[in-house]
């Protein structure tokens, strides 16, 4: 009965006297005349046959039984029925991960590319570390070491979860990582706030859409996806609010809006190709945001490429944070860094909202004021911020 599912196990009904049914390669399944299900394993031995019992249903499922009948053929050098699958406790892990990672998309996405697709229908027993290094090969090869890394990483979860799960008895590949060189960490290209006005003169090249669209992201101190996907409903006065969901810490992160940054905004309704959508800056379709990469591929094109990428724009805002006295909660807080450990956090929960009131005026103004002397706005602009900088943050016209 090889169609045999819990289901029907469970709709079995007892008889006058036991039976039993078979399901594949010596895997049965005995139904008692109380109405006591069990799972066993007949085994061919000199002649005679041994049945080996291995748990009560539905305590045991019958995948659970295929991988404890799998075992128990194995020991006997008897050709095994199928167990679980890397695909199995891959699906596991899904399960634990959707919705709790940020990246779980992404993750989910490589996964499948570098490690279902070769071998996701392989027997998690027959799983062994020469395997993997031999399937992952091909990543370090291509030079892309922190992909390996992430790759070791997810699948060292898998199995572990696999463990835990009872589907196997230990990871294989505890140490599998020993063997690839570690990835060179490099920090993501950015330049010293004091040559703002520099940058700002190249982008005198970019179209005004994109000007404004660079100024906004380096005031709000925002990552450039988190930029992209800013939807007009959250904003509130004079308020940005962005949902956990949107976030990459899972956190609402509130960003006080300057003036200034106002008047950006106001300025990209101008430039919108789609005024009535509901992202503030709105991509080439109707529905859609800008390109999360839009910024990213105009350095990189541009006479900045090797000196600044789009992250970078954060690196520069957290110097000059820095460099002007902020106060080290505040000037993290600004960029929606976590600060300090889990008793700290579980503690300290303010956001510095107030304070980073004024920190973002500083900013704006400091921006507003680099912007004209590069020629990328002009007096009619208006005013920073009505806010006197100080002369060790002025921008050198």
């Amino acid at each position: 009965m090889a169609n045999l599912t819990n289901k029907k196990i469970a709709a079995l009904k007892p008889r006058e006297k036991r039976y039993s049914i078979a399901i594949e390669k010596g895997l049965t399944v005995r139904v008692h005349p109380s109405g006591q299900k069990s799972f066993l394993v007949r085994i061919p031995q000199n002649g005679r046959t041994i049945d080996i019992t291995l748990g009560q249903f539905p305590e045991m499922s019958l995948m659970q039984a295929h991988q404890a009948a799998r075992k128990q053929l194995q020991a006997y050098s008897l050709d095994p029925v199928a167990g679980y699958t890397l695909r199995d406790a891959f699906v596991l892990w899904c399960n634990l991960k959707r919705g709790r990672i940020v990246s779980y998309a992404d993750e989910k996405r490589r996964i499948e590319f570098y490690l279902m697709r070769h071998i996701g229908n392989r027997q998690l027993d027959e799983i062994t570390a020469p395997l993997v290094i031999k399937i992952v090969k091909p990543i370090e090869n291509s030079g892309k070491r922190s992909t390996l890394k992430r790759i070791l990483m997810r699948l060292r979860e898998i199995l572990d979860i696999a463990v835990c799960a009872g589907y196997i008895e230990h990871n294989p590949i505890n140490r599998v990582s020993k063997v690839f060189a570690p990835p060179v960490t490099k920090p993501m290209a950015s330049v010293d706030w004091r040559e703002l006005e520099r940058v700002m003169r190249i982008f005198l090249k970019a179209d005004l859409r994109m000007q404004n669209f660079f100024l906004f992201s380096l005031c709000s101190m925002l990552r450039p996806g988190e930029v992209a996907k800013l939807e007009k409903s959250w904003i509130e006065a004079d308020t940005l609010t962005i949902p956990s969901s949107q976030m990459k810490k899972g956190r609402e992160h509130r960003v006080p809006l300057t003036p200034f940054m106002l008047r950006l905004l106001e300025r990209e309704k101008m430039f919108s190709p789609h005024p009535r959508n509901k992202y503030v800056f709105a991509g080439r379709k109707s529905d859609r945001h800008i390109s999360k990469q839009a910024l990213a591929k105009w350095l990189h094109a541009s006479d900045l490429r090797g000196q600044l990428v789009a992250h970078g724009l954060r690196s520069i805002a957290r110097c000059w944070l820095a460099d002007n006295g902020i106060q080290f909660e505040v000037a993290e807080a600004c960029l929606s860094h976590a600060v300090g450990d889990k008793v700290y956090r579980a503690y300290q929960r303010s956001d510095f909202f107030e304070s980073r009131k004024s920190v973002m005026l500083r900013w704006s103004s400091f921006v507003s004021e680099c912007a004209k002397c590069a020629g990328l706005l002009d007096d009619s602009f208006g005013s920073s911020n009505n806010y006197t900088q100080p002369n060790t943050n002025a921008a050198l016209c």
